[in-house]
């Protein structure tokens, strides 16, 4: 079966700036400037402004139900950079250990991520962050922040370091050493 218009509205709030040309969509705000493609999907995404608000209308014409679903997840990643460039996206990781603490340390003002003594091995990892993301140590020594506006960006970078210390033929259910998200969220909260 055919639908006819499946069809997603973001409202833009004040002090964000939205177009929409070709499918690449550009976001600014306060925090910065993201631009992202969706060339590589069959919708229409344009700005419009209704009583005086303003709101970035995502529609595909004909979608059957496979392809349907796609419209919400092309309007969900529009919502996540204008939440990027009015607040941030935090995420906080903490280190599990059970016998060798493992040592974090930033490096290049934010830029880079240091870790030593990874079950006991003397090998050092160190994880170049994605751009437009920043790590940065808390009071807890085994814990670390990554802040940056663009959600893609900050989620790989905390996917790297989590897939950087995983152990080769181990069980993973007995050894969890590792680091791990603990929290996220938005930096203004």
């Amino acid at each position: 079966m055919r639908y006819l218009l499946t069809k997603e509205e973001i409202t833009v709030p004040e002090g964000v700036e939205v177009a929409a040309k070709a499918r690449v969509v550009t976001v600014g705000g306060t925090r910065g400037k993201l631009q992202k493609s969706f060339k590589h999907v069959a919708v229409d995404i344009y700005v419009v402004t209704v009583k005086g608000v303003k709101k970035v209308v995502v529609e595909m014409w004909f979608g059957n139900y496979k392809i349907k679903p796609v419209v919400r997840s092309v309007a969900s990643a529009i919502q996540n950079m204008i939440d990027g460039v009015t607040k941030g996206h935090r995420y906080k990781m903490r280190a599990a250990f059970a016998h060798f603490p493992i040592n974090m340390t930033v490096l290049n003002k934010g830029k880079a991520l240091e870790i030593r003594n990874f079950v006991g091995e003397k090998h050092i990892k160190k994880i170049t962050m994605l751009p437009g993301c920043e790590v940065r140590e808390t009071d807890n020594r085994h814990q670390i922040i990554i802040e940056g506006i663009d959600l893609d960006s900050v989620a790989l970078t905390c996917a790297t370091i989590n897939q950087s210390l995983k152990m080769n033929r181990k069980d993973n259910r007995k050894f969890l050493d590792g680091i791990y998200v603990s929290e996220q969220g938005s930096i203004d909260t």
